[in-house]
C-alpha cells in the first residue's frame, strides 16, 4: 500500500510503501512522476519511506516495473532518499547508487536511517 506523505517540496514526491508493494503502487509512483515533469520540473527527487516494506508481500512485476520507469526517465531523476531500519537495504542503496550516481546532474540515492526523516525530506526539498 500506498500513502502519500506530507512535507515534499513542488519539485519532489514523498511516500511511504506499508506491507507490499503491488503494480497499482508502482503506477501511481509513476504517475506522480510524470504529473511533476509535465508542470516543468526538470529533476524530481523522491522520499520513499520502507520501514514497514515487507517484501515477501510485494510483487516482483511491480519491482521490475519500475526499475524499468526509472531507466526510462533517468534524465528527470534527482535525488532519492530510501528510508528504512535495515543494514541490507543500506547496504543495497550503496550499491545502487554506484551505478545511479551523476554529481554533475545533482542525481544520487541516499540511505536514511527512520531517525533521520526530517533530514532525508530536507535533503530531497533542496
Amino acid at each position: 500500500m500506498l500513502k502519500i506523505l506530507d512535507g515534499a517540496s513542488d519539485k519532489a514526491i514523498a511516500v511511504e510503501i506499508i506491507d507490499g508493494y503491488e503494480v497499482e503502487d508502482e503506477k501511481a509512483i509513476e504517475k506522480l512522476f510524470e504529473e511533476k515533469v509535465a508542470n516543468g520540473h526538470e529533476k524530481v527527487n523522491l522520499l520513499i519511506k520502507t520501514d514497514r516494506l515487507d517484501f515477501s508481500k510485494s510483487s516482483w512485476k511491480a519491482m521490475w516495473k519500475d526499475g524499468k520507469f526509472s531507466i526510462k526517465q533517468m534524465k528527470h531523476c534527482g535525488r532519492i532518499a530510501i528510508i528504512g531500519h535495515s543494514k541490507l537495504e543500506e547496504f543495497l542503496v550503496k550499491a545502487n547508487n554506484t551505478l545511479f550516481e551523476n554529481k554533475k546532474k545533482d542525481r544520487a540515492e541516499k540511505y536514511f536511517d527512520i531517525a533521520d526523516i526530517d533530514k532525508a525530506m530536507g535533503w530531497v526539498n533542496e
